[in-house]
C-alpha cells in the first residue's frame, strides 16, 4: 500500500547496485564485458524478449523500471517462454540467493516499514537486513526477473509468508498510484463503552480494484482488527487536542518545535502526510482516522499543516 523509491539520483543508485552483482569483467574497450554465465543469460534475453522491435539485454532487464518489467512479463506469458534449467538455476540459486546485495538494496530504498501492510519495521542492522524480499513476479515462474531491482520489494516476514507464490495486483514500485488514492481506513462503533473497551470498535478498509487482491490475499482486514486500541487512542487524542489547545502548545513551546507539523506529529503519535507513511508503522491508518476526526469535530484539515 506504500510506494517505494530508490535514493536520488535514482539512475546512479540503480547502477551502483548493478555493479555490486559482479556480472562483468574488464574488457578491451571502454565497456566491460559480461562474464560467461551472464553472457549466456544475455543471449537468451536478446533472442526471446523482443518488444516493439527492441531486444532487451540482461543488464537492461535487471535495471528496468516496473512498467517495462510488466511488458516483459506479458511477453513471457504470451509466448509461453521457458528459460533453460541451467540458466534458471543460475538466476535463482546463484545470483539471487548468493550474489544479490540484499542489505545495500534495502538501504538504497530507504525502507523503514513494510510497504505491503504498513505494520512492521523492516529496517537493516549494520551487517544484515531484518526483512524478506518479495518477488512481485514470482521467481519460479519468471526466473529472468529474479534479480530485477524493480521486481523486488522489502517486506515483513508475515506478508512474504502469507503471499507466498500468490499473485497480487499492486506493486509498491508502480509509480502510477499513491497511497491515498488506493485505500482508506475508517472505524465503526459497536457499543456505548467504546472509549473504554476496544472490543467495541472495528476497523474498516475501503479499497480500489488496483489493490483489492493485496488486501484480500494478505488478509489485512482481519489483521488490522488487533489495532483497535490504536483507534481508541486516536479518538481520545482528537477529543483532547482541539485546535485552541494545539495553538496554545505551539506558542508556549515555540522554541521546542521546528514547525506546527512537528508538534502535531508528536501529539498524535505518528506521521500524517502521505509522503511519510512509510516511516512508522500504522501511519496510514492513524492518518486517515485522525484526519476524519479532526475534520468532523473541528473542521480542521490536517492536510494543510506543513511538517517543514
Amino acid at each position: 500500500m506504500i510506494p517505494i523509491h530508490f535514493k536520488n539520483p535514482e539512475v546512479n543508485t540503480v547502477e551502483s547496485l548493478y555493479c555490486r552483482l559482479g556480472l562483468t569483467k574488464k574488457g578491451e574497450g571502454e565497456q566491460d564485458d559480461l562474464r560467461k554465465k551472464p553472457k549466456a543469460v544475455d543471449g537468451w534475453c536478446k533472442a526471446n524478449l523482443i518488444i516493439d522491435g527492441k531486444a532487451y539485454s540482461f543488464p537492461e532487464i535487471i535495471k528496468a523500471d516496473f512498467s517495462i518489467l510488466t511488458r516483459i512479463r506479458q511477453e513471457i506469458d504470451d509466448k509461453n517462454l521457458v528459460m533453460p534449467d541451467d540458466l534458471k538455476n543460475y538466476m535463482v540459486n546463484t545470483l539471487y540467493e548468493i550474489r544479490f546485495p540484499r542489505k545495500e538494496f534495502v538501504d538504497a530504498l530507504e525502507v523503514t516499514v513494510c510497504p505491503y501492510c504498513n505494520r512492521n519495521f523492516v529496517n537493516s542492522t549494520y551487517d544484515k537486513t531484518m526483512c524478506d524480499l518479495d518477488h512481485f513476479y514470482e521467481k519460479s515462474e519468471y526466473p529472468v526477473l529474479a534479480i530485477s531491482f524493480y521486481n523486488l520489494i522489502p517486506v515483513c516476514h508475515y506478508c512474504n509468508h502469507t503471499k507466498g507464490t500468490k499473485k497480487i495486483t499492486y506493486s509498491s514500485h508502480d509509480g502510477r498510484f499513491k497511497t491515498d488514492g488506493l485505500l482508506t481506513f475508517d472505524f465503526h462503533i459497536k457499543g456505548a463503552d467504546f472509549l473504554y473497551d476496544k472490543q467495541q470498535l472495528g476497523i474498516e478498509i475501503y479499497d480500489t480494484k488496483e489493490i483489492e487482491s493485496n488486501i484480500d490475499i494478505l488478509k489485512l482486514r482481519e489483521l488490522y482488527q488487533i489495532h483497535t486500541d490504536v483507534v481508541q487512542e486516536c479518538i481520545k487524542k482528537a477529543m483532547m487536542f482541539e485546535p485552541g489547545y494545539l495553538n496554545y502548545l505551539i506558542n508556549e513551546y515555540k522554541d521546542l518545535f521546528a514547525s506546527k507539523g512537528e508538534l502535531y506529529r508528536i501529539v498524535f503519535g505518528n506521521y500524517y502526510d502521505e509522503g511519510s507513511y512509510g516511516k512508522r508503522p500504522l501511519s496510514k491508518m492513524t492518518s486517515d482516522i485522525l484526519r476524519d476526526l479532526m475534520m468532523i469535530c473541528y473542521s480542521m484539515d490536517l492536510r494543510n499543516v506543513s511538517d517543514k
